[in-house]
């Protein structure tokens, strides 16, 4: 069924966060002494209730044995993607996976909306910078509703946007888990690996967890409606 709008998650579908969220929970488990790799970065977010990448951070070093305070992670956390003076923020390394044209012809035949969990002000920023702001009909974040898997953020931007009818596209459980339990369609996508792994993991995680369709990358999502 055709949608009347379309919903995005950000990370890993909108942008690609491979040198940066994920890169500052590796280097943060680092600062406390701990190794962390994308498989294992993966491997928890595939076990859900895992869209608030400070506590998936937080939670990697208890697995490593090591308790740290959540608001010191955060601190340290935060001081790597936002930057200081002296250091530019890995959230400079942040690109569209899907390009402003693109997003302008899916624009142009249907609603468009965002459902992060993602701070506000982050979810702006990268909006701005890369000159698609004015693409987005909605933008929900972690600041207007309880973080996915909940459906309530789902259901907040389908409430402002006035439909009914959605698909959703986000790469892990939580965001499909969030589109069913708001009544919209999950599409799931494979998001941009660290390395060079086999997907094919991923791409059953993203089955079992509701996904409608996998795609291999976000921009497929126009073959589909095409």
């Amino acid at each position: 069924q055709i949608p009347e709008a379309i919903l995005f998650d950000m990370d890993g579908v909108l942008v690609d966060v491979s040198g940066s969220y994920r890169r500052a929970i590796i280097e943060t488990a680092a600062s406390y002494g701990v190794t962390v790799t994308g498989d294992h970065i993966e491997s928890l977010k595939s076990e859900g209730n895992a869209n608030d990448d400070w506590r998936v951070t937080q939670r990697l070093l208890e697995r490593a044995g090591v308790a740290a305070d959540l608001g010191d992670v955060t601190e340290r956390f935060e001081r790597l993607y936002q930057g200081t003076v002296e250091t530019p923020g890995l959230k400079a390394t942040e690109t569209l996976l899907l390009s402003r044209d693109e997003l302008k012809q899916l624009a142009g035949s249907f609603e468009l909306g965002i459902v992060t969990g993602r701070p506000r002000a982050d979810a702006i920023y990268f909006l701005e910078q890369h000159g698609i702001a004015d693409l987005f009909d909605v933008v929900i974040t972690r600041d207007d509703a309880p973080l996915k898997p909940d459906p309530a953020p789902t259901r907040l931007a389908l409430e402002r946007l006035g439909v009914r009818r959605a698909w959703l596209l986000g790469d892990t459980p939580d965001d499909l888990r969030s589109a069913r339990g708001a009544g919209v369609l999950p599409i799931g996508v494979l998001a941009p690996p660290l390395g060079e792994g086999d997907l094919g993991p991923a791409r059953s995680v993203l089955r079992q967890s509701g996904a409608g369709t996998v795609l291999d990358r976000t921009s497929d999502l126009l073959k589909i409606l095409s």
